[in-house]
């Protein structure tokens, strides 16, 4: 026997190195929704009664009842999701936004200034109601016992959110350049027009800094979501957007022109009628047929955009979300609720919250159980809730 074959037969089997382990399979999870229109409908009618006798207040129950309705039959790998809100705390936050909504109201009434003012102050608050609000929605969220929490600060909100106080601020400003023409003298529209188009270019940018916070900064348990940048996609979904929506803005321009060319010279209010409600029919379903449509792609793009560039540690997340789909749920539940005069809304609003959280998926890396820990108990402020209630600031899904 050679050297050679003798090293090489005497050599352990450990002497060769060993195959690299292969990493495991992201495991994929699908969100299933299991609640029905029926028992949505007992829920809201019982809200909805209770909140016209006493004169809004039980509105903070009604939405604790809601959400944890829509939680709780929102299932991952098998566990409900549960939602914690102290209607109480909700309630304090309502009171205090609306004497917040009441003050801008009055101030408006005073004077156009004292409005313009009042605005002011109330856009400046913008930042913390909306940081407020993520504290306490998320820190009141949680899945298999654990919660969901929002990491962040005031001055981090107002950092992030600066560049839309301030273009807020600015066009504030044109309206006041409007407010202060003397009689007689004709107003000088350019600062308003420059304001507008400001914010009209920059609306994009915005929102992709607010959805990089508002995803960036929340975790579950210890475990911190991240948020990859997309200002550049963002201006892409609204760019798809605004051409799809040209052409119902020729539609609704030659209707509106139409309008105006049949009335002209005409002084009897019978023949005016005549003409004006069958174009006004006509341009209120274009405006509706645009709303599903371009409504629809946007809002399928978005949370494709958005979900696919969050994610936790070894979890991401992916949407098969499309826009026909969601267009298809929006039209066929929005005609119901029509012609049922409203009461089919609960129905509609369990089927297109199904549509998009049956479109969700999670592809963990690995086991759920083992990504996360720790508690995350501070509650928060529900100041903010409130008030992003309040003024239709939800930036939800």
């Amino acid at each position: 026997m050679t050297e050679f074959a003798a090293s090489t037969s005497a050599a352990p089997a450990d002497a060769f190195p060993a195959a690299p382990a292969t990493p495991p399979q992201p495991q994929p999870l699908p969100i299933r929704f299991t609640g029905s229109g029926g028992e949505y409908f007992r829920i809201w009618i019982v809200n909805l009664l209770l909140t016209l006798v006493t004169l809004g207040i039980w509105s903070a129950w009604a939405k604790v009842r809601k959400t944890r309705y829509f939680w709780s039959n929102t299932q991952l790998a098998g566990a409900a999701f549960q939602y914690h809100g102290n209607p109480v705390a909700i309630l304090r936050g309502r009171l205090l936004a609306g004497a917040v909504f009441v003050a801008y109201s009055v101030a408006g009434r005073i004077s156009l200034t004292a409005g313009l003012v009042a605005g002011a102050v109330l856009m400046l608050l913008g930042p913390w109601f909306f940081h407020a609000s993520m504290r306490f929605k998320l820190a009141n969220t949680s899945w298999r016992g654990l919660r969901f929490g929002f990491d962040s600060t005031a001055g981090r909100a107002y950092a992030v959110l600066a560049p839309g106080v301030v273009l807020g601020a600015l066009f504030i400003g044109s309206l006041a350049t409007i407010q202060r023409t003397t009689p007689g003298e004709q107003a000088n529209p350019l600062p308003i027009v420059l304001a507008e188009l400001a914010v009209f270019a920059c609306w994009p940018w915005l929102h992709a800094r607010l959805k990089a916070y508002q995803h960036g900064r929340a975790q579950y348990g210890d475990l911190a979501f991240e948020f990859e940048p997309s200002t550049r996609a963002f201006y892409g979904v609204y760019g798809k957007a605004f051409l799809s929506a040209l052409p119902f803005f020729v539609l609704m321009g030659i209707a509106i022109a139409g309008v105006a060319a049949a009335t002209r010279g005409t002084k009897d209010p019978e023949a005016m009628t005549r003409v004006f409600v069958p174009i006004a029919v006509v341009t209120y379903a274009v405006f509706a047929l645009a709303y599903a449509v371009v409504g629809a792609l946007f809002t399928a793009r978005l949370q494709r955009l958005v979900w696919t560039r969050t994610h936790a540690g070894p979890v991401r997340f992916a949407t098969s979300i499309t826009a026909r789909g969601l267009m298809r749920v929006w039209i066929g539940n929005g005609i119901l609720t029509l012609l049922t005069l409203g009461i089919y809304w609960p129905w509609a609003a369990v089927a297109i919250a199904r549509y998009r959280l049956e479109c969700m998926t999670l592809e963990a890396g690995a086991p759920l159980e083992t990504i996360a820990a720790g508690r995350l108990p501070a509650e928060g402020s529900a100041t903010g809730e409130g008030a992003v209630d309040l003024f239709g600031w939800d930036i939800g899904l």
